[in-house]
């Protein structure tokens, strides 16, 4: 069974540079009732999304891995966070995303 994650649901959202929204999200194999992360500070415990969750990694890196080499150039947005840890960053920078926004991308034309 798939699943949002109990703890927050996050979407990042890339926009090509040719105008394609290539979508990834947080979604878990394993969701749980009550996140093994609850009482842990924001940041701390990630390793729990992976082993009890059964997370496939967070909503940036999902995003990354079905753009491939349409990220480059990509502007991100972030919905259902308030920020993109170092290692998202690190991802999406690291695979040429040229911006970053925490919010939800531009409506659809």
């Amino acid at each position: 069974m798939i699943g949002p994650c109990v703890k927050a649901t996050v979407r990042c959202t890339l926009i090509t540079s040719s105008g394609e929204r290539i979508v990834g999200e947080n979604w878990c194999h394993n969701p749980q009732s009550v996140c093994p992360r609850a009482d842990m500070p924001t940041g701390v415990g990630y390793e729990l999304c992976k082993s009890m969750c059964q997370q496939e990694g967070h909503a940036e890196t999902v995003a990354l891995r079905v753009a491939g080499d349409k990220a480059r150039g990509a502007h991100a947005y972030i919905e259902g966070h308030t920020y993109a840890c170092p290692s998202c960053q690190q991802s999406l920078f690291g695979s040429g995303v040229a911006a970053l926004t925490i919010g939800a991308p531009p409506a659809v034309a």
